[in-house]
């Protein structure tokens, strides 16, 4: 009686310690999140350059040979998996001030012309009294109150930045068309090109990786005063152990990816000829600093 009563809790005990191993297996698994259908859709699907978010991306698992698909899920509810700890990061997310306090960001993943403010060329030109002396939006919230007729098109769940984000919550939501993140570009787009849309904000690159240079309406363009010129793309994972784990493993790969001729040309490939040496001194610039301080 005594040996069947020992080696059922021999048994009891070598299959906790192996489920307990498979737990762990699990948990140290990781998964990356976006809510961006352009990486869903295509890293480690596709292998054809397509824009600098999916090509700075694939070139970053590539480099620490993570060959699953990118999950598509909502940004809420990644952040919501992050808080209870799940093993995830969500991948091109600009710093917001709020989600630093309780997440861990990577080294710059990607760099980008910052979101331009475009009013379509039908509307009358915007007023000087809502500019600055170079002639930079002082407010968009004020700039829509002007036009009390007009919308502009937003995606759902995004960071334009500190500056702009809050901005944007002056605007009336009246004014605001809100669109889910996995088909706003598709969807804004199709709207912005067929002139449904008065305004828009938007990054430069993303607008000449679908028209460029015929753009399909007229549009003006501003650039938005105390907003930086370029932002940069950045992996975001849990404040959790792990996460730091995984914040350390990412930016060694990013770092070697900076030494690669390609990271720049994923960059400068999708920007008009006047706009790219810019950029590229920008990142060069930035490069440098990181390497030094990292």
């Amino acid at each position: 009686m005594f040996r069947v009563g020992l080696f059922i809790l021999i048994t009891l005990v070598k299959f906790a310690h192996a489920s307990s191993s498979d737990i762990n297996e699990q948990n140290n698994v990781l998964a990356f999140h976006a809510d961006n259908a352009f990486l869903t859709e295509r890293v480690n699907l596709q292998g054809n350059p397509y824009s600098t978010s999916v090509d700075t991306v694939q070139m970053l698992v590539d480099e620490i040979g993570y060959t699953d698909p990118v999950l598509h899920v909502p940004l809420v509810r990644s952040f919501a998996y992050m808080q209870h700890g799940e093993n995830i990061c969500v991948l091109n997310k600009i710093k917001a001030p709020e989600r630093e306090k309780n997440h861990l960001y990577s080294l710059p993943l990607s760099f980008f012309q910052t979101q331009r403010f475009y009013q379509l060329a039908s509307l009358p030109p915007i007023e000087k009294e809502f500019l600055d002396e170079k002639g930079r939006i002082l407010s968009i919230s004020r700039v829509l109150e002007a036009f009390p007729d007009s919308f502009i098109v937003l995606p759902e769940e995004y960071s334009f930045g500190e500056r702009i984000d809050d901005d944007l919550k002056q605007v009336n939501r009246e004014q605001i068309l809100r669109i889910a993140n996995n088909i706003y570009y598709s969807r804004f787009m199709e709207m912005f090109s067929k002139g449904k849309s008065d305004f828009a904000l938007i990054f430069p690159a993303t607008l000449y990786r679908s028209f460029g240079e015929n753009m399909p309406i007229k549009v003006r363009s501003y650039s938005i005063a105390d907003n930086p010129d370029y932002v940069s793309g950045h992996v975001i994972c849990p404040n959790t152990p792990q996460g730091a784990e995984h914040i350390k493993r990412i930016n060694a790969a990013i770092k070697r990816i900076y030494l690669t001729p390609e990271f720049i040309n994923a960059h400068t490939r999708y920007l008009p000829a006047q706009d790219k040496q810019d950029l590229r001194t920008i990142i060069e610039q930035s490069i440098e600093k990181l390497m030094l301080s990292n």
